[in-house]
C-alpha cells in the first residue's frame, strides 16, 4: 500500500502511528507541509522508498520522527537541521541490498545536524553513509544515546564529541575509521557504553588501520561505564591499568589487536564484570598469565586469553 497523500491534508495532527503497516513506494513530496502542529511520527518498519523530501522542514513542532527500517536512500537532506525541537530521530536501518541494488542513506551526514540541541537520541546505523563523523555532533548538548554504527564512516575520530558530557551510549562500530582514540573522550562522563570494535577490515577485506595505536589513560576518567568494547581494531601498547578504576565494568571486550601484557591485576577491582576477552593479541604467555583475582570475581561468566596463557578460569582457546 501506497504511502497515502491524503494524510496531508489533516492540519491538526499531534500524533501518527504507520509503523509497520506494509507501507510501500516514496513519501509523497508535500506530505509534510501541513504538519506544523506534529509532535510525533512512526513510519518506521514499512517499505518506504525514494527520497526525504524538503517538506520535511515544515515539521516545526516534531519533538520524535522514527522513519528507520525501511528502504530509504539517497543523502540525509540539510534541511534536517531545522528540526530544532527534535529530541527522538531514528533513521536506522535502511540499509538494503536486492535485485535493484543497494539503499540506504548514502553521502555524508549533512553538518546541520549540529543545530539539533534539544536531540536526546540520533540513531542512523545500517546505513551506507560515508565521509568522517562530523564535528557539528559535538554541538549536540543534550544527546544520550548517538549510534553511527554498520556505516562506511573513515578517518578521524572528532574531539569535539569529549563534549557531550550527557552522552550514555556511544556506538561507532563496523565503519572504516582510521583513528586513535581520542584522549577528549574521557570527559564523557555519562557514558555507560562506548563500542568502537571492527573498524580494522570489512567483510570484503577492505583494509583500514582501525581504531589505532595506544589506548588512552583517560578511559580511566568514565567511571559510569559498563561496557567497553574495542575489539577486532589496530590497537597497541600495553594493557592500561586505568580500566581498573571502572568499578561498575560488566563487558571488556579487547580481544583482536595488537595489545602487550601484562594483564593488569587492577582489573579484579572491577567487581561487576561478567566478560572480559583478551585473545588474539601479543600478550606474552612466557611471561604473562590471567591474575588468579579476575578469575575470582564473583559475577565473572566468560573469560578468554590466547592458549599460551596461563589462565584457570578461561573458556575455549
Amino acid at each position: 500500500m501506497p504511502v497515502p497523500s491524503f494524510l496531508g491534508d489533516m492540519t491538526y495532527l499531534t500524533y501518527l502511528n504507520l509503523e509497520g503497516l506494509g507501507l510501500t513506494s516514496s513519501i509523497p513530496d508535500n506530505l509534510f507541509s501541513s504538519w506544523n502542529r506534529l509532535v510525533s511520527l512512526y513510519m518506521n518498519d514499512n517499505d518506504i522508498t525514494g527520497t526525504l523530501p524538503k517538506s520535511l522542514a515544515n515539521l516545526k513542532s516534531i519533538q520524535v520522527l522514527w522513519l528507520g527500517g525501511n528502504s530509504l536512500g539517497g543523502s540525509i537532506i540539510p534541511e534536517i537541521g531545522q528540526l530544532t525541537t527534535l529530541v527522538d530521530l531514528s533513521l536506522e536501518s535502511n540499509f538494503r541490498e536486492d535485485k535493484a541494488g543497494k539503499r540506504g542513506f548514502v553521502t555524508a551526514l549533512p553538518p546541520e545536524i549540529g543545530r539539533l540541541t534539544n536531540l536526546e537520541t540520533l540513531d542512523i546505523s545500517d546505513n551506507a553513509l560515508s565521509g568522517t563523523v562530523p564535528i557539528q555532533l559535538g554541538d549536540l548538548i543534550s544527546l544520550r544515546r548517538l549510534d553511527l554504527s554498520n556505516n562506511f564512516f573513515e578517518n578521524q575520530l572528532p574531539t569535539a564529541l569529549g563534549r557531550l558530557q550527557m552522552l550514555e551510549e556511544l556506538d561507532i562500530s563496523f565503519n572504516w575509521l582510521s583513528s586513535t582514540i581520542p584522549r577528549e573522550y574521557g570527559d564523557m562522563i555519562s557514558l555507560t557504553s562506548l563500542s568502537l570494535e571492527s573498524n580494522y577490515k570489512d567483510e570484503s577485506g577492505y583494509f583500514t588501520w582501525g581504531i589505532h595505536s595506544t589506548l588512552p589513560t583517560e578511559l580511566g576518567k568514565l567511571k559510569n561505564l559498563k561496557h567497553l568494547l574495542l575489539n577486532d581494531n589496530y590497537l597497541s601498547g600495553t594493557l592500561i591499568t586505568e580500566i581498573g578504576q571502572l568499578y561498575f565494568l560488566e563487558t571488556l571486550h579487547l580481544q583482536n589487536n595488537f595489545l602487550l601484557g601484562p594483564i593488569p591485576l587492577e582489573y579484579s577491582n572491577c567487581v561487576l564484570l561478567e566478560e572480559i576477552l583478551l585473545e588474539g593479541n601479543n600478550i606474552d604467555g612466557s611471561l604473562y598469565s590471567m591474575p588468579e583475582d579476575i578469575c575470582r570475581l564473583p559475577e565473572l561468566e566468560l573469560a578468554r586469553v590466547d592458549c599460551k596463557i596461563s589462565c584457570s578460569c578461561c573458556y575455549g582457546c
